[in-house]
C-alpha cells in the first residue's frame, strides 16, 4: 500500500474533487451551449456527443421510476458529500483512498448540482458498435465508475499486503 505523506495534505484531496466536479459542471455546460436537448454529433462509428438529459442514476438506472428518485438521489448525494468531506479532512490511510474518495466526492457533486438546478443530470458521452449500445454518460459518473475500481484496488492491495507481512 503506498502510505499518505503528510505533506501531501488533506486540502489536496478536497482540491481534486472539486476539479473533477467543475470540470464535468463545464462540459455540462459546454454540451448545453452546443447542441440542443436530443441532439448530437457523431465523433467516430463508435462515439458520438449527445445532449440528453437523466433523471435516473448513472447509465439511466431508475429513470423511468417516476419522479421520487430526484429527491432520493439528492439526499444520498448530499449524505455521501458531507460523509466524504469528513473523511478527507480527517485524512487517508493512503493515495488510493485519496484518489477513490475525491473522485467519488467530484463525481457526486457534479451530478448532484444537476439534479438540484434541473432536476435531472446531463449526459453527454453515447458509445456504441454495431447493434450494441452503452446508455448515455458524463464525467461524472466516469469519476464515480473510477472511484469504485480504485477504492477496491486497494483494499485488494492491502488485504495481500497484510498477509504477506511476517
Amino acid at each position: 500500500m503506498i502510505p499518505e505523506k503528510p505533506r501531501m495534505g488533506r486540502y489536496r484531496w478536497l482540491g481534486l474533487a472539486l476539479i473533477v466536479a467543475l470540470a464535468d459542471q463545464g462540459a455540462k455546460r459546454w454540451i448545453a451551449a452546443t447542441f440542443p436537448l436530443g441532439a448530437g454529433e457523431a465523433v467516430s462509428p463508435f462515439f458520438n456527443l449527445v445532449h440528453v438529459l437523466n433523471t435516473g442514476a448513472a447509465f439511466s438506472f431508475l429513470a423511468e421510476a417516476g419522479g421520487w428518485q430526484r429527491y432520493a438521489f439528492i439526499a444520498l448525494a448530499l449524505a455521501v458529500s458531507v460523509g466524504l468531506t469528513v473523511m478527507l479532512l480527517k485524512g487517508v490511510a493512503n493515495r488510493w483512498e485519496g484518489w477513490g474518495y475525491s473522485l467519488l466526492l467530484g463525481g457526486a457533486v457534479g451530478n448532484l448540482v444537476d439534479r438540484l438546478v434541473q432536476g435531472a443530470v446531463v449526459d453527454y458521452l453515447d458509445f456504441h458498435a454495431g447493434g450494441w449500445h452503452w446508455p448515455a454518460f458524463n464525467l461524472a459518473d466516469t469519476a464515480l465508475c473510477l472511484s469504485a475500481l480504485i477504492l477496491l484496488w486497494g483494499a485488494l492491495l492491502s488485504s495481500v499486503q497484510s498477509k504477506a507481512a511476517p
